[in-house]
């Protein structure tokens, strides 16, 4: 049993190597020209609609399932498929059975919904209906945490020894194996992405190049791409407490989204250069047919760089974005239901079919 241990956790340790940086080309591109894209044959506008209707912020994030969309902001929002609003569930806050933050949601397959706060290290859990279940206590306090095929998977970004942690348990909760990359961070400001791909699950931290596939406990390098100059600098990597502050010096490449699906692969990349005060949006996209990644650089006031990426499922990707942001860039002829969309009538759904 020991030496399994060891062979497992040498697997672990041997995915730290990288394959071959794809080269990420900055051309200059346009939400308009995004949509317009191969990718996508159709384009439904679904408008968010209902009676005490929530503000969404944008840093939202979505899931698609059961016919619904659950839509993660301070607390989670149910809609149907038509954009209607149903009803919000959690409540956000200090007190007993309130969370401060939202850092991965999950959709169980009897439509429980689990709401994971890294503040207080507890998974909040609900009925469809919204009834409060009870918490499950994560005592490590992960950055993020995320469960899939009986293994949980804990991810630390901001302690202090070590800095950078991906933690593997059973179903049990018994830590089973660990994993480093080959760049520790200090004070990680930024919280890691989940998403999953079949029985797969993928992690796409922030910083770096690589994306991560996670499958029945195994941890390997999926893709590593060059960023150039837009890179988390060496010297953050290198000393402590380095924060937003630091960061806002260089000219940074923080990846905040990675979805991936027999067909198609997507990241959404947050390009940011204080020294020119620009910060801009990129989106990969691979057809793996063909295997070559097509690449859109937003400027940052373009309606795609605000709400952008959300989700993605075997037939369509979804975005969110503002109408009178779209109706600005001329898409008012191609989708007129924005024309019967107000500046108070919130966000939309763009439901991409490919």
């Amino acid at each position: 049993m020991k030496n399994l241990l060891i062979f497992f956790c040498f697997l672990l340790l041997s995915c730290s190597q990288t394959k071959d940086a794809i080269k990420v080309q900055y051309t200059p591109s346009s939400g308009v020209k995004l949509l317009s894209s191969s990718v996508f044959d159709d384009i439904e506008i679904i408008p968010l609609h209902g009676e005490m209707m929530p503000v969404l912020k944008p840093w939202c994030s979505m899931i698609v399932q059961n016919d619904t969309y659950y839509i993660s902001s301070d607390i989670v929002h149910l809609f149907d498929m038509n954009g209607k609003y149903l009803k919000s569930i959690g409540t956000n806050g200090r007190g007993p059975r309130e969370f401060m933050y939202i850092s991965n949601t999950t959709i169980e397959e009897n439509g429980d919904i689990s709401v994971y706060s890294s503040p207080e290290g507890l998974m909040f859990h609900y009925s469809p209906q919204g009834k409060f279940l009870g918490t499950t206590d994560y005592k490590s306090k992960a950055v993020a945490l995320a469960i899939a095929n009986g293994f949980k998977y804990h991810f630390f970004g901001n302690g202090r020894s070590p800095a950078f942690q991906l933690f593997v348990a059973d179903n049990q909760d018994k830590v089973i194996g660990s994993y480093w990359p080959s760049s520790p961070v200090q004070n990680l400001i930024i919280s890691p992405v989940f998403s999953e791909y079949n029985d797969t699950l993928i992690l796409c931290p922030p910083y770096g190049g690589e994306v991560y596939k996670l499958f029945d406990g195994n941890v390997e390098v999926s893709y590593t791409f060059d960023f150039g100059a837009y890179k988390f600098p060496d010297e953050y990597f290198q000393g402590a407490n380095r924060g937003l502050n630091y960061l806002m010096n260089n000219k940074v490449a923080i990846k905040n989204m990675f979805f991936e699906n027999q067909k198609y692969a997507f990241l959404q990349v947050l390009i940011s250069d204080s020294g020119n005060n620009s910060e801009r949006m990129l989106y990969g996209i691979l057809e793996k047919a063909t295997s070559t990644w097509e690449w859109h650089y937003m400027n940052d006031d373009d309606f795609m760089s605000h709400y952008n990426l959300k989700f993605i499922d075997d037939s369509y990707v979804y975005f969110m974005a503002e109408p009178e942001l779209m109706k600005e860039a001329g898409l008012a002829d191609r989708f007129p239901i924005l024309n019967t969309l107000s500046i108070n009538d919130g966000m939309v759904i763009l439901k991409c079919k490919k």
